[in-house]
C-alpha cells in the first residue's frame, strides 16, 4: 500500500490541471514522442514485424507516463508517476491463477510468436444483454470447451424495468446478474469457471456487493475501469479494497482513436503502452485489459486500431512481465460473416504479438442487446490456436486478406441477429446454435483455414 498512499497524496497535493488541459497534454506529448522515437505507421501494415520499433514504442510509453502523469478527476490534480517506480515494476512477476476447482487455469506469460495459445474468456464483456437472455448467453459460452472463463455483459432490466443507474434497484440487478453467471457455470457442468466483471454496476457499492466467495471470489478477476491516463477516487478505492482482500482484478481501458487524446495510430500505440504501465504501477491490477476503438466505427477491428494494438502488445510482451488482455468490440452483429472476419483479424494479431488473454467477442459494438454467443468465443479460440504457428510476417499477410473482406463495411456493418434468433433454446439444458449459424461458422472457418501457411483447406 506504500505506493498507493504516495500517489493518493499526489492526487491531493499535485499540480492543478483541467481535464481538457490533460487531454491536450497527452495528445501533444504522444505525437512528439512518436517523432522523437521514429515511430511511423505506413498505413498498410496490420501486424508489425520490426522489433526495434516495438522497443522504441515501449520507451516512448514510459516517457509519456512519467512526463504527463495521471489526471485525478476527483481533485483536478495531476498524479506524477516516478520513473524509478515504473522501471522497478517491469520485472516483477506475480503468477496468475484464475478459476477454482477443476476449472482453475494458470495464465501463461506469453511472448511474441509463443507456441502456447492465449487464455480465452468468452461472453459479452460489458456489452448490453437483455434480462430474458442473460442466463442463456452466459451458458452458451460455458458450454464451449475452449472457453476458460466468462466476462459477462451489462443487464439492462430488472423484473422488466430498465435500471436507473446509481439507484438501489441496481444493487438487486447486479446480484441477479452475478448469480446467473455462477448458475450458468453449474448448469454447464463447469462450476468454478472464472468470472470476470461484473459489468452491470455503475457505483462501487454494486461492485463490492458481489465480491464474495459465492459469486466473485479472489480467483475471479474483478473489474476496475479507468479512462485515458486518468483515475478518480472511486477507482482507487476499489483498488485498495481488492488489494486488502487478496482479489485478482482487471483494469480495463478503452482509448478512442479520434477522441480528445488520440489523433494518430502512432499516438495510440504509445498511449496503450503508457496505460498498461499505469495499471501496474498505480492500480496494481493483476491484468490490464485494453480495448481501443475507432471513433468513426466504434469498433476495435479498424486498420489503425489493429496496427497500434499489435505494436503495443509486442512492446509490452517483450519488455515487461505483466498479464494483458484485449476486448473485442466488433462493428457487425452476430450471425454474420463480417463478425467472424473481425474476430479472426484481431485474434491472429493478438496471438502472434504476445497477448495473454482474449476477451469476448461482442457484436454491434456492444450497444445493441444480445449480440454475443458461445459460438463466437469458440471461433476466437480456434483461430488463436491456429495462429500460434505463424510468424509476424505470415500473420500480417493473413490479416490483410481477412481485413479486405470487411473493410468497406466498417461504417455500415450488417446488423446480424440477436442471440435468441441464432440459437435454438428449448431450456437451459437444451441449447445450441441453429444449423444456419453453424453453417456460416463452418464456411468462414474453412475459408480462413485455407489461407494458413501449410494448412489444408
Amino acid at each position: 500500500m506504500q505506493n498507493m498512499y504516495k500517489y493518493l497524496k499526489s492526487a491531493i497535493e499535485g499540480v492543478n490541471r483541467t481535464e481538457k488541459q490533460h487531454d491536450l497534454a497527452v495528445f501533444k506529448t504522444s505525437e512528439e514522442l512518436a517523432a522523437k522515437y521514429g515511430i511511423k505507421y505506413d498505413g498498410k501494415s496490420f501486424v508489425p514485424d520490426d522489433l526495434e520499433l516495438a522497443d522504441a514504442t515501449f520507451e516512448a510509453g514510459i516517457e509519456l507516463l512519467h512526463t504527463v502523469g495521471v489526471y485525478c478527476k476527483s481533485t483536478g490534480k495531476v498524479i506524477q508517476i516516478d520513473e524509478e517506480d515504473i522501471l522497478k515494476s517491469l520485472n516483477i512477476t506475480n503468477p496468475l491463477e484464475i478459476g477454482r476447482l477443476k476449472e482453475k487455469v494458470t495464465v501463461p506469460h506469453r511472448y511474441p510468436m509463443a507456441s502456447i495459445p492465449p487464455v480465452i474468456i468468452g461472453g459479452p464483456m460489458g456489452g448490453s444483454v437483455s434480462e430474458e437472455n442473460f442466463l442463456y448467453i452466459n451458458l452458451s459460452a460455458v458450454l464451449e470447451n475452449v472457453v476458460q472463463g466468462i466476462y459477462s455483459g451489462a443487464m439492462k432490466q430488472f423484473c422488466g424495468e430498465y435500471i436507473k443507474p446509481k439507484s438501489p434497484l441496481e444493487l438487486l440487478a447486479v446480484l441477479k446478474a452475478a448469480r446467473n453467471e455462477r448458475l450458468a457455470t453449474k448448469i454447464g457442468g463447469r462450476e468454478g469457471l472464472a468470472l470476470m466483471g461484473p459489468s452491470t454496476p455503475t457505483i462501487p457499492t454494486s461492485y463490492l456487493l458481489v465480491s464474495s466467495d459465492e459469486l466473485y471470489s479472489c480467483a475471479d478477476p474483478q473489474e476496475v475501469y479507468m479512462d485515458d491516463l486518468k483515475t478518480d477516487y472511486e477507482t482507487l478505492s476499489k483498488c485498495i479494497y481488492h488489494q486488502e482482500h487478496g482479489n485478482h482484478y482487471i483494469s480495463g481501458q478503452v482509448p478512442v482513436f479520434g477522441g480528445p487524446c488520440i489523433g494518430s495510430a502512432e499516438g495510440l500505440a504509445i498511449i496503450d503502452v503508457a496505460e498498461t504501465l499505469q495499471s501496474k504501477v498505480l492500480a496494481h491490477s493483476s491484468i490490464h485489459g485494453s480495448g481501443a476503438v475507432h471513433a468513426e466505427t466504434g469498433s476495435s477491428s479498424a486498420k489503425e486500431i489493429l496496427w497500434a494494438s499489435n505494436l503495443a502488445s509486442l512492446a509490452i510482451s517483450r519488455n515487461m512481465n505483466y498479464y494483458t488482455a484485449r476486448y473485442y468490440w466488433n462493428a457487425a452483429g452476430i450471425c454474420t460473416d463480417m463478425m467472424f472476419y473481425e474476430t479472426a483479424a484481431q485474434a491472429i494479431g493478438d496471438t502472434v504479438c504476445g497477448r495473454d488473454i482474449l476477451l469476448g467477442p461482442v457484436g454491434a459494438r456492444g450497444g445493441v442487446p444480445d449480440h454475443s454467443s458461445g459460438l463466437e468465443s469458440r471461433f476466437m479460440g480456434e483461430i488463436a490456436q491456429m495462429a500460434t504457428h505463424l510468424s509476424l510476417a505470415e500473420a500480417n499477410r493473413l490479416v490483410a486478406k481477412i481485413y479486405s473482406r470487411y473493410e468497406d463495411k466498417l461504417t455500415n456493418p450488417p446488423a446480424g441477429r440477436t442471440f435468441d434468433k441464432c440459437y435454438r433454446i428449448k431450456s437451459e439444458y437444451d441449447l445450441e446454435p441453429t444449423e444456419e449459424y453453424n453453417a456460416l461458422y463452418r464456411k468462414v472457418s474453412y475459408e480462413i483455414l485455407g489461407h494458413f501457411p501449410g494448412e489444408p483447406v
